[in-house]
């Protein structure tokens, strides 16, 4: 722009009112940078109509007291317009924030004067569709909302009804679902689409870029029951660090080893199966175990990383390929606990924390599981206290989850878990596989409680055995004559510490 001399007084009057330009200009080139970037996160969450974004718990707050169970709804009653032949039923969580869990349809029930016979099984499967096999999951961070489907082959008139039967895992026993009765109804309105949801798709356990830390030859494995060979070096332990028993956990079996007057091979390498065997059985009286003067009808079998730093760790992946038993009573499990190089040698032991990548009840809690069944869970507390301020987990059933058509003693699957941290403790995770497909996340409760320390983690392979007082030594080790083992065959224990990926299945 040209200069204008008709400006200068105005210019003047500018001039004399600013004072030190340059030093104001100065100081305000020299004041530290505001950082927007929490403030407009914050404008965008609130624009787009979510929850705004909570701050993180304070670092001496346990994950425990911050995140809790979720509590699931389901109507007990759905109306349909008459001749309604697919509809959606609604499944709601107050939030989704600390684990996994699902629901599916398990069947149909006839209701009192509904005028509809749903039949057996196969009538159920012939008469409904969109249910069977049909999963739905929730994982940490997931929309709240799943709208079961289902269909019908029939037509149903003004006045009909029957029972849609919703099944719930990972909710504990409490919240285990509910009947949902649908009823035709002329007045009812007709269904509204489903709202899309976010559900997060299942993770994939990819280890080929995986830094392994250590090796597993089950026909060089060793054992004994200190956790040290002659040389002192570190191998693997016969029994837990507190002794040879679990009385708290009320198991009947002696974990045993070559060590022990009268047992019969409990820890040994197979040449057919290529695997380490951890042997279960049943004695009759006159031939019971014995130690620390009492006697012991079963005896069970383990081997524990607890001494071999190769095998432990504050996160990573630990992976067992296994068959595990399916023979009533008995209890395989492939788990984590504590380790603390504070401890005297051999004794490092810390629990909580607990986490469970492997559980099979085999109805040793009443549990009527069936050859399918596996679980996994968390158990949390004040570390090392021996006592606990909570646990959760699920269950799943492998055929239905995972297309397993033999019972888990015949076929070699693997079990593995994902221990990542975060700075927010919220998103620190546990992720459980099976055949490293997920089959559940949650948020890591098994840690220290001043939510600082990290704890050193290492694996158990064992089978347990808690077995009625009633039940015969013959009932067990025939299974009730149905023949199935109370061994575990391990092929293999993994510990990958790092470069372990997790992307969704199918990518």
């Amino acid at each position: 722009m040209a200069y204008d001399p008709d400006l200068d007084p105005i210019l003047n009057e500018l001039r004399a009112g600013q004072g030190d330009l340059a030093g104001r200009v100065k100081a305000l080139e020299e004041r530290p940078p505001v950082d927007l970037t929490g403030i407009l996160a914050r404008l965008a969450v609130l624009e787009a109509g979510a929850a705004p974004v909570v701050t993180p718990p304070p670092a001496t707050v346990p994950i425990w007291s911050v995140l809790k169970q979720s509590q699931i709804a389901i109507p007990a009653e759905l109306r349909l317009p008459p001749g309604t032949r697919e509809f959606y039923i609604p499944v709601t969580v107050d939030h989704a924030d600390r684990e996994s869990f699902y629901c599916y349809v398990s069947g149909f029930t006839n209701i009192s004067n509904g005028g509809i016979n749903v039949g057996n099984t196969a009538s159920q499967r012939a008469n409904f569709s969109g249910w069977e096999n049909v999963v739905y999951r929730w994982s940490p961070g997931d929309d709240l909302a799943h709208y079961v489907k289902v269909a019908t082959v029939s037509n149903y008139t003004d006045g009909k009804s029957f029972g849609v039967v919703i099944r719930v895992k990972g909710l504990g026993d409490k919240q285990k679902g509910q009947r949902v009765n649908i009823v035709y109804d002329a007045n009812a309105q007709p269904q509204e689409p489903p709202v899309p949801q976010f559900h997060r798709p299942l993770r994939r356990l990819d280890l080929s870029k995986a830094q392994r830390k250590n090796r597993f030859d089950p026909a060089a494995v060793r054992w004994s029951p200190s956790g040290f060979d002659a040389q002192g070096k570190p191998i693997w332990r016969s029994q837990v660090a507190h002794g040879r028993t679990q009385d708290g956990n009320q198991e009947t079996g002696l974990y045993a080893d070559e060590t022990i007057k009268g047992a019969d091979k409990p820890i040994s390498y197979d040449p057919q199966e290529r695997a380490l065997r951890l042997h279960t059985r049943a004695f009759e009286d006159a031939e019971r175990l014995e130690w620390e003067n009492r006697l012991f009808r079963h005896q069970a079998a383990m081997i524990n990383g607890q001494t071999m730093d190769e095998v432990c760790g504050v996160e990573g992946v630990w992976r067992m390929e296994a068959k595990i038993p399916v023979r009533k009573y008995s209890w395989p499990a492939f788990w984590l606990t504590g380790r603390s190089a504070n401890s005297k040698r051999g004794s490092w032991a810390m629990w909580p924390p607990e986490i469970d990548i492997l559980e099979k009840f085999n109805h040793a809690w009443g549990a009527a599981d069936t050859p399918f069944t596996t679980t996994f869970a968390q158990h949390y507390g004040k570390a090392g206290s021996n006592e606990r301020a909570g646990s959760f987990g699920s269950e799943i059933e492998t055929d239905q989850w995972a297309g397993v058509t033999k019972p888990l003693d015949e076929e070699y699957h693997s079990w593995a878990c994902a221990v990542v941290y975060h700075d927010d403790p919220r998103k620190a995770e546990v992720t459980f596989f099976f055949d490293d497909v997920e089959v559940g996340c949650h948020v890591l409760h098994a840690r220290h409680e001043d939510m600082k320390t990290r704890v050193e983690f290492f694996p158990m392979a064992n089978v347990a055995v808690k077995a009625n007082p009633s039940y015969t030594a013959q009932q067990y080790n025939t299974d009730d004559g149905r023949g199935h083992t109370g061994d575990m065959l391990v092929r293999d224990i993994a510990y990958y510490p790092s470069g372990f990926t997790m992307p969704p299945v199918g990518i």
